[in-house]
């Protein structure tokens, strides 16, 4: 009983935050293993500095050096995305082969009966809205412009501020440079 309790204690405080963001990055040059970068941001409102100091500290902890003459520049962008609450649609479920593959089946077809496979669940067909930040980081060549490297990230911010979410994800892209990596799970911390 006593082993169960520490388990169960031990579980409870070593849980992982909630995974609310996705990481993706690809590499679509050769990145060179010490290189310089130009930071550049898309303008150059109090936020937007924010996030490119934060970025610059990221890439100081890489022992990658930030200059305006390097030859690769590394560029910022933010997106805020917010959208009411909306309607979901009707979902019968998905079905994955051995491939991976997945197929969905949707329909509106009418029925009175409550969770009916005709018309799907129908305690759940308002969903909540969306309230999320986007960045994407950028690194190319400065001399003919071809891409060295590509980062994006999603993140929901649901009631916190937008700009501290993104000084953290960008953190978290910065840290990832030169990895190929698909929808990984992440939390801003």
């Amino acid at each position: 009983m006593k082993r169960f309790l520490v388990i169960l204690i031990l579980t409870t405080f070593a849980a992982p935050a909630a995974a609310d963001g996705l990481l993706s990055g690809y590499a679509c040059g050769v990145l060179p293993p010490a290189f310089r970068v130009d930071v550049e941001i898309a303008d150059d409102s109090e936020q937007m500095l924010r996030i490119r100091d934060s970025a610059i500290k990221a890439l100081a902890k890489k022992q990658t050096r930030t200059s305006g003459s390097a030859e690769l520049v590394l560029s910022i962008d933010m997106h805020a995305i917010r959208e009411g609450v909306r309607r979901k649609k009707r979902d019968l479920g998905s079905v994955t082969d051995g491939s991976g593959e997945r197929f969905k089946a949707r329909t509106n077809l009418w029925s009175n009966k409550r969770d009916s496979i005709i018309g799907g669940r129908k305690d759940r067909i308002i969903d909540g809205p969306v309230d999320e930040v986007r960045i994407d980081i950028a690194i190319n060549n400065k001399s003919n412009g071809k891409c060295v490297w590509r980062g994006e990230a999603v993140h929901k911010t649901t009631g916190k501020d937008q700009w501290i979410i993104a000084e953290k994800v960008v953190q978290r892209l910065i840290n990832l440079i030169g990895q190929d990596i698909r929808d990984r799970e992440f939390a801003a911390e």
